[in-house]
């Protein structure tokens, strides 16, 4: 079921305006168990093109403070950064090479922020 074809389901669409609407709340991690940010990150990343994927990505990253994004990029394994630009092309390589990865990393708060961010920003957007 592709991000339209949920949408078109009245259920599905609540499911996703509330998981976007408390991701917003707060720190990103805040609220959304670790399985919900895996679950609504499987469910749209892999609806999204490269492009929306990393814009989405980028968003997430500009919630996070500069330490935040720091932590996030050491468990990335890219140069300590915390550009949320270089962080988004990071995930969005890591996406290709390793798709399961990012959703093994939530135990890391900041990437769980990430991870749960790719899906709000990007449902958000589709929502609209």
């Amino acid at each position: 079921m592709g991000l339209s074809d949920m949408l078109q389901d009245a259920g599905k669409r609540e499911e996703l305006q509330d998981f976007a609407q408390r991701y917003d709340q707060g720190q990103p991690w805040e609220g959304i168990s670790d399985d919900e940010a895996k679950k609504r990150y499987d469910e749209v990343s892999g609806q999204l093109d490269d492009n929306e994927y990393e814009q989405s990505a980028r968003e997430s990253f500009e919630r996070l403070q500069p330490e935040q994004r720091r932590e996030a990029a050491r468990s990335l394994e890219v140069d300590e950064t915390d550009d949320p630009a270089e962080l988004a092309r990071a995930t969005s390589r890591m996406r290709k090479e390793k798709p399961d990865m990012m959703g093994q990393l939530m135990s890391n708060p900041a990437l769980k922020g990430a991870v749960a961010g790719i899906a709000a920003n990007a449902a958000k957007k589709f929502l609209k």
